[in-house]
């Protein structure tokens, strides 16, 4: 524990000094930049260059460790940080070039899955995924560890928006890494994790609200793809490969989880992945009219939290898993709820509607039964227990109205009319009225078709089945009873000829 703790601090010290020292630079030679879109929080020009302190005090710390193990004053054979920083470099690499000049998107897409893919070949996998045929195997780990380390990377890179942030939570991540590993007996591991947190530490202190230097694509990168590196490395040499992964990715959580809601809220607002906005967690936080040090505070618990629930997956017993993942998913959930993400109103409602789904079934279906009866009757009173049997799952009641010159022939009451009208549900204050015309292949437009419900209720029948199949229905059924009369006769004259013609009828 001794040379973890002198690793460490001698990181801090070496990331300190650096980061300094590029800060210093960075303004002299005017490559601070300002804000240069609306989602940038800071005002004045601040340098982006904090990944090269970062990628400096690790390639120190592994040439010192190198030189420690030729001498003779360590026994290791080796340590991870020295098998990941070749590929790092590459990374470090595009970061830079994206701070000094900008890249577009998908050549840091590009070289995170060429990054992942020197990771597989270099022996850092998962391979618990195993299956009867060899090649689909060796196909699935691939694929799932270029896509870990492509969502690691920009996990971290996406979180990277408030002074201080990603290097913290990634910090917090560390601290679990480190005890896991340490108390795995994986001394490589733990060694490179305390350089790693060392070195974000000792950039933490120029970082913190207000920061003097941001951590850049070239450090978030950096930083990501070591963290995913380390977890591979640790998920090849654990007998229980299930913890190996869960225990990381609780510890991870904050980043993850933002990468995550970013790729689901753009997919459901139409907008580019790839894109930038002011929808992160830290932003939606501040939306909230938190200051940029109490978002911090609150995600630094949030992160802390995790990386509790995450060492409480060593112990052994796989039933500490059940209550862990539960309250880890519960947190997350209720978190997530109250930052008001407008996106996921439209989730809720299509579960909602998935679930009403069946209810809705059952409507039309019933109203295509209803308008089958309605195809065959020819009285109105039979119209009006037909359209009753239709609309009363959905509706309150519905009211005819035919075009003047046209009238009705009731045989019960022996009375013709214009209106025809039926409720069954009483007291209703809001109401929506829809209405159709109602068009007959006889007469051409005879009426309108008025149906009142609820407000407050949700529709669950078809809107196409009464739009088409109900009005279609109705006319044919109307045109039936239609007596054609002149508008000019007197009310007696109308009445007469109604009868006359009802009794034609009857016959």
């Amino acid at each position: 524990m001794v040379v973890y703790c002198g690793v460490f601090i001698l990181a801090s010290l070496v990331a300190a000094f650096l980061t300094k020292a590029v800060r210093d630079i960075a303004v002299r030679f005017g490559l601070a930049l300002g804000p240069i879109s609306s989602r940038h929080i800071h005002k004045s020009p601040i340098p982006r260059l904090g990944g090269i302190a970062i990628y400096l005090t690790c390639v120190i710390m592994s040439i010192i460790y190198w030189v420690a193990i030729r001498v003779g004053w360590v026994h290791h054979a080796k340590t991870l940080l020295i098998a990941i920083m070749i590929p790092a470099t590459a990374l470090f690499a595009v970061g830079l070039i994206d701070d000094l000049r900008g890249l577009k998107p998908v050549i840091k897409l590009f070289a995170q899955i060429v990054g992942g893919a020197s990771l597989y070949f270099s022996g850092f996998r998962f391979e618990f995924l195993q299956t009867s045929n060899q090649h689909l195997t060796v196909c699935i780990s691939f694929c799932v560890t270029i896509g870990f380390v492509v969502l690691l990377s920009n996990a971290i890179n996406l979180i990277d928006g408030l002074d201080g942030l990603a290097a913290g939570a990634a910090l917090f991540s560390m601290v679990t890494i480190f005890t896991f590993a340490f108390a795995n007996g994986r001394h490589g591991t733990a060694l490179a994790v305390a350089t790693l947190a060392g070195a974000n530490l000792g950039f933490l202190v120029f970082n913190f609200n207000p920061a003097s230097i941001f951590l850049g694509d070239s450090g978030s990168l950096c930083i990501g793809f070591c963290l995913s590196a380390i977890v591979l490395s640790e998920s090849t040499k654990q007998s229980d490969p299930l913890r190996s992964i869960l225990v990381p990715i609780i510890a991870l959580a904050l980043p993850l989880t933002d990468l995550v809601l970013t790729i689901i809220r753009r997919y459901l607002s139409g907008h580019s992945i790839f894109g930038a906005d002011r929808e992160h967690i830290h932003h939606k936080l501040l939306e909230l009219g938190l200051s940029q040090r109490q978002v911090i505070a609150i995600l630094y618990s949030a992160s802390a939290t995790c990386a509790v629930l995450s060492l409480a997956l060593m112990f052994p017993s796989r039933l500490i898993m059940i209550p862990v993942v539960a309250i880890f998913l519960l947190v997350l959930f209720f978190g997530i709820r109250h930052l008001n993400y407008k996106e996921f109103v439209e989730v809720e409602r299509l579960a909602l509607k998935l679930r009403l789904q069946k209810q809705a079934s059952a409507s039309n279906i019933a109203l295509r039964k209803s308008v089958a009866v309605l195809e065959n009757s020819r009285t109105l009173p039979d119209i009006a227990d037909a359209l009753e049997v239709c609309l009363q799952s959905d509706f309150d009641g519905f009211k005819i109205i035919l075009e003047p010159g046209h009238w009705f022939t009731i045989l019960a009451d022996d009375i013709p009319t214009r209106v025809l009208e039926k409720a069954w549900s009483a007291n209703v204050q809001d109401k929506i009225v829809v209405t159709m015309d109602l068009i007959a292949p006889r007469h051409g437009k005879i009426g309108r078709l008025s149906i009142d419900r609820d407000a407050s209720q949700r529709l669950l029948v078809d809107s196409w089945i009464l739009q088409a199949e109900l009005r279609h229905s109705l006319s044919l059924a109307l045109q039936r009873c239609i007596i054609a009369m002149p508008t000019d006769l007197s009310s007696a004259d109308t009445i007469t000829a109604a009868r006359r013609v009802a009794r034609l009828r009857s016959n």
